[in-house]
């Protein structure tokens, strides 16, 4: 038998990985489930309380009656509206109901995802709003498997409901540019790989062919959407002969980095080059001028969210996804293309 693990080393994973079952496994076991065989649940059990799981973590979850009053927040990264507006409206609407929440950021690295994932499940946590990783590893699929989950703003395929924003706005900027004589297009979004990735681009493609334009001929640059991502798209997209008379984002963080690389740049907004930014249109007021914006409702997409875990928690059958509605705040930063272009 492994020697006694120090207080806070041993998870659910590392149990199921050192007696050979799945991690599910072990986590009905620990819960009392009926449908783990009653040999194997006390052989689980009992490895648990050896390896120290039971004594620090589980027990003093059960013992405080804190499993119902605490849930999980896991979010990519925390300096966008995206995230930071809703985690603080989820933390205000569930405390309001008596649940905590417990903020964990990933900085979009699965590895460190799993491990935030595997902590939240040693404290007992009720549920997880999570909005995944990019590259999302199986044992964090498994581990969810038990959990009642709700998906936020980025889908990863798990069987769970999610709150979206269907990101249709974009397509109407693209339509809105193209009326304005805007030909040359320019398009800076999250990677397809990650799913409001792939619905952006989508939304843009859609937009182009309804203004009767070609969506293989946008110029389109795809990142990761950190900071400071969206400054060298858009530094190649502006140094190219045939530079786009217009720029639309697809991501709140690469709006912000595209918008101070476009005043840096030299060129007039809008007169040399139109601009249209996806986020808080409050924040991007300030902006002079004005920039046209692509948003969503974020407290309503908190208040979704809030609402959707707490039936998942309080046993409510399977839930379909909220997608809520997108719109185009027309702003000083569009207009026509510049003559000759």
């Amino acid at each position: 038998m492994p020697a006694r693990s120090r207080r806070g080393e041993v998870g659910v994973v590392d149990l199921a990985r050192e007696l050979g079952v799945s991690t599910a496994t072990v986590s009905r076991a620990l819960n009392g489930s009926s449908r783990v065989r009653p040999e194997l649940a006390h052989r689980i059990r009992e490895h648990a309380r050896d390896r120290g799981y039971i004594a620090n973590r589980h027990a003093r979850a059960l013992s405080s009656n804190s499993s119902r009053a605490f849930v999980g927040f896991v979010i990519p990264y925390v300096d966008t509206p995206a995230y930071s507006a809703v985690a603080a409206q989820c933390a205000r609407l569930l405390s309001a109901d008596g649940t905590q929440m417990i903020l964990t950021i990933t900085e979009n690295d699965p590895r460190r995802e799993l491990d935030q994932l595997r902590d939240l499940v040693a404290t007992r946590v009720a549920g997880v709003v999570l909005s995944p990783s990019t590259g999302i590893l199986p044992g964090t699929r498994e581990l969810l498997q038990d959990l009642p989950v709700v998906q936020f703003h980025r889908g990863c395929g798990i069987d769970a409901p999610g709150v979206f924003s269907d990101d249709a706005a974009l397509g109407d900027a693209v339509t809105r540019l193209a009326d304005l004589g805007h030909r040359r297009i320019g398009y800076i979004g999250p990677s397809r790989s990650i799913s409001n990735g792939a619905r952006r681009l989508a939304a843009v493609r859609d937009g182009a062919a309804a203004a009767g334009l070609d969506p293989d001929a946008l110029a389109v640059r795809l990142l990761e959407p950190a900071t400071d991502h969206g400054a060298g798209a858009a530094r190649e997209l502006l140094h190219r002969a045939d530079r786009p008379t217009a720029l639309v984002v697809g991501g709140g963080t690469l709006s912000l980095s595209v918008a101070r690389e476009v005043r840096s740049s030299g060129l007039r907004v809008p007169g040399d080059l139109s601009l249209v930014v996806y986020g808080d249109p409050a924040w991007f007021a300030l902006h002079d001028p004005p920039l046209t914006v692509v948003s969503v409702d974020y407290p309503e997409l908190a208040r979704r969210a809030a609402r959707l875990l707490v039936g998942r928690i309080g046993g409510d059958g399977p839930a379909d996804d909220v997608l809520l509605t997108s719109e185009l705040h027309p702003g000083g930063s569009t207009g026509p293309p510049p003559p000759g272009a």
